[in-house]
C-alpha cells in the first residue's frame, strides 16, 4: 500500500471498466521482478445477482469492447519493457479475432467498429518483439496494421461466414444446425393453435403437473387438440394407451422434431426451464407448472451461487420472461416466486397444483389397482423413504458415493410383519442402490415415473430436506423428519424458507431407533402433531381441492 501510495498509482477512473490493465503495466515499469508468493493479498468481490446489483463486469454496455481495446492500446503507450509490450498486444490481438469477431456472429456495422480499428491501429504501431499470429489470421491483423480497415473488417465477415458454414455441415455439430434451422426456419412457419407441448422434467418423466393438465384435457375435450410430448423414454411410452391415441404423439428431448414443435406448437407446458437459446414467437404462450413448493432459497433468494453456472441467476432470469403463466400451490409460494423469481404477481396463477388433483380424487380401487401393478403386497402397510440428494454424495463425474442411513435390516426385525418400505432416492444415487438382501419387504421405486402414485400407496412418509412433504400433506398422513446429518446442514437450513425447528408437521428423528419407536406408535404421533398439522394443512395444502387443472385450463386456453 506504501509503495501504491508513495509512486501516485491510481487506478485511472476515465476507463471505468478496465483500468486495471494499465495500471498494472504501470507497477511493471516500476519493479524489477515479481515474486510468486502462496498468500492470498487480492480479494474479488463475487457478484452473484447480475441483474439488480451487477458488477462493472456484468453489466451489457456497448462500448464495452471499445473500452477493453483502449485500455490495450494505453497500456503498450506507457510500457518501457518489451515483454510487457509485446504481451498486452498478443492480449489485443487475440481479444480481436475471438471476442470483437465471435465465431456465432459479427453483424457490427463498419462505422460501430471504426473506432476499435483507430485504437488497434495505434497499439500496432508500437515497436516490440513480433508477436504471434496463426497463418489464417494474418490477413485481418495486416490490414489493421497498414490502416486497411474495410479490408479487415471485409476478411473477418468472411471469416465467420465460413466457419459457421463449416460447422454447419460438419457430422459433430447437429446441434448447431438444429439450432440454425429452428432459428432461420421453423420459426417462419405459422403457429399451429391447436397444438399443445408437454415437458416433464427435461423429458425424464410422465409425471407432474403437465401429466395432469394433459390428462384433464383427454377426458374433457378427448378430440379437440393435438398434444405433442417431450419423453425420452420408449418402453414408457409403448406401456401407456394414452400415448397410442391418433391426437398423441410422442418426441425426443432435442431431436428435430423437438426443435420444430418448441417452434410450432401453441401452447408449451414444463415444469422446469427451456433451454434459453430457443426463441419463442410473440403469440406462443409458456405455462410453467413449477415443480413443487418451495423449500430452499430459490435464484434471486440464494445468497451465494457456488454449484451452478456463474450467470445461473442471469440465465434463469431469461428464461422465465419467456413465461406467461407460473402456477403456485399456495399464497407461500406465490410471495416466493414474487421475489426469488423476479416474477410479475399478475401472471402467478395461485390455484392449487394440477398434480395434486389426484391426491384429493383417487379412491380405494386405485390405491389397489397401484399396488397390484407395482407388486407391493395388498395386506401390508406402505412406508415411504425419500430424502434429499445431498451433494456430498458426489463422488466424481458419473460417480457417487452412498450409504443409506435408514437401518432396513432393524426396520424389517421390527416392523416386517405389518409394513413393507419403498425408497424413493435421488436418480443419481439409484443404481448404486443394493435391496437384494430385502426382497419383500424392501422395494427401489427411484426411477419410477410419478411419485405421486407412490404417494396413494403410502401411509406415511419418512423424509428429511425435500420438498415431497408439502405435496404428500394433502392426504392427511403421518410424516416423520429423519434429519440425521441435522448439525451438519444447519448452516445450509439458513437458506430455508420455513423453520424446521417449529414449523414441520412431525417430529424430527435422528436415529433409526426413534423412526421405528415413532412408526410403532404412530397413532401417538398424530395426535402430538394433530394441531401443527392443521396449520401446516391450511397454509400450504387448502387450495389443492381436486379441481386445479380445470381452473388452469379455463384460464389458460380458454382465455
Amino acid at each position: 500500500r506504501d509503495f501504491l501510495l508513495e509512486n501516485e498509482l491510481i487506478f485511472d477512473t476515465r476507463n471505468d471498466l478496465y483500468a486495471d490493465i494499465p495500471f498494472l503495466v504501470r507497477l511493471y515499469n516500476m519493479v524489477d521482478a515479481i515474486q510468486q508468493t502462496s498468500t492470498k493479498l487480492y480479494y474479488k468481490s463475487i457478484h452473484n445477482d447480475p441483474i439488480n446489483e451487477p458488477s462493472a463486469s456484468q453489466i451489457e454496455r456497448e462500448d464495452r469492447q471499445l473500452k477493453r481495446v483502449q485500455a490495450f492500446n494505453e497500456a503498450v503507450q506507457i510500457s518501457d519493457n518489451d515483454i510487457i509490450t509485446k504481451k498486452v498486444k498478443n492480449a489485443a490481438k487475440n481479444y480481436y479475432l475471438y471476442k470483437v469477431v465471435t465465431n456465432d456472429s459479427f453483424k457490427v456495422s463498419f462505422e460501430d467498429i471504426l473506432p476499435i480499428y483507430q485504437e488497434l491501429y495505434q497499439l500496432l504501431q508500437i515497436e516490440s518483439e513480433p508477436i504471434s499470429i496463426k497463418k489464417r489470421h494474418k490477413p485481418e491483423i495486416n490490414s489493421i496494421q497498414s490502416g486497411n480497415f474495410k479490408t479487415a473488417y471485409r476478411l473477418s465477415r468472411s471469416r465467420v461466414i465460413v466457419y459457421n458454414a463449416l460447422r454447419f455441415m460438419s457430422p459433430k455439430k447437429k446441434r448447431y444446425r438444429q439450432k440454425s434451422i429452428q432459428k432461420n426456419i421453423f420459426s417462419k412457419l405459422p403457429i399451429k393453435n391447436q397444438t399443445i407441448l408437454y415437458e416433464s422434467f427435461l423429458g425424464r418423466n410422465y409425471s407432474d403437473s403437465p401429466k395432469a393438465l394433459f390428462n384433464y384435457l383427454l377426458q374433457e375435450e378427448p378430440d379437440k387438440w393435438k398434444h405433442v410430448w417431450i419423453l425420452n423414454d420408449k418402453e414408457l411410452v409403448e406401456k401407456s394407451p394414452e400415448f397410442q391415441r391418433s391426437n398423441v404423439k410422442v418426441i425426443t428431448r432435442f431431436s428435430w422434431q423437438y426443435f420444430y414443435y418448441v417452434t410450432i406448437a401453441k401452447y408449451f407446458i414444463l415444469n422446469m426451464r427451456q433451454p434459453n437459446y430457443l426463441e419463442k414467437k410473440q403469440d406462443q404462450v409458456i405455462l410453467s407448472t413449477w415443480h413443487g413448493t418451495p423449500l430452499k432459497h430459490l435464484v434471486f433468494d440464494m445468497d451465494n451461487v457456488t454449484s451452478a453456472n456463474k450467470n445461473y441467476k442471469k440465465i434463469f432470469y431469461e428464461q422465465s420472461r419467456k413465461w406467461d403463466y407460473l402456477i403456485a400451490d399456495n399464497k407461500y409460494s406465490e410471495d416466493i416466486f414474487i421475489n426469488a423469481f423476479m416474477f410479475p404477481r399478475e401472471n402467478i396463477l395461485t390455484y392449487g397444483y394440477p398434480r395434486n388433483d389426484i391426491l384429493i380424487n383417487h379412491t380405494a380401487a386405485d390405491e389397489q389397482e397401484i399396488k397390484q401393478r407395482l407388486g407391493i403386497p395388498l395386506d401390508k402397510k406402505v412406508i415411504l423413504y425419500a430424502p434429499t440428494w445431498r451433494d456430498d454424495e458426489f463422488h466424481s463425474v458419473g460417480k457417487y458415493k452412498f450409504t443409506l442411513r435408514l437401518d432396513l435390516e432393524r426396520l424389517r426385525e421390527e416392523l416386517g410383519n405389518e409394513y413393507v418400505i419403498i425408497l424413493r432416492m435421488h436418480y443419481f444415487i439409484s443404481d448404486v442402490l443394493d435391496l437384494s438382501n430385502y426382497g419383500g419387504f424392501a422395494f427401489d421405486f427411484s426411477k419410477y415415473n410419478d411419485i405421486n402414485d407412490l404417494f396413494i400407496v403410502s401411509d406415511l412418509l419418512i423424509t428429511d430436506y425435500s420438498s415431497v412433504f408439502f405435496d404428500f400433506a394433502n392426504l392427511k398422513r403421518p410424516i416423520l423428519f429423519y434429519t440425521y446429518d441435522l448439525s451438519k446442514y444447519k448452516d445450509e437450513l439458513r437458506g430455508f424458507y420455513i423453520d424446521v425447528y417449529n414449523d414441520l408437521p412431525g417430529p424430527l428423528l435422528y436415529t433409526s431407533d426413534e423412526v421405528i419407536d415413532r412408526i410403532k406408535n404412530i397413532k401417538a404421533v398424530m395426535y402430538e402433531y394433530e394441531e401443527k398439522y392443521k396449520s401446516f394443512y391450511e397454509e400450504f395444502c387448502a387450495l389443492d381441492d381436486g379441481k386445479a387443472s380445470e381452473r388452469v385450463i379455463e384460464t389458460v386456453l380458454e382465455k
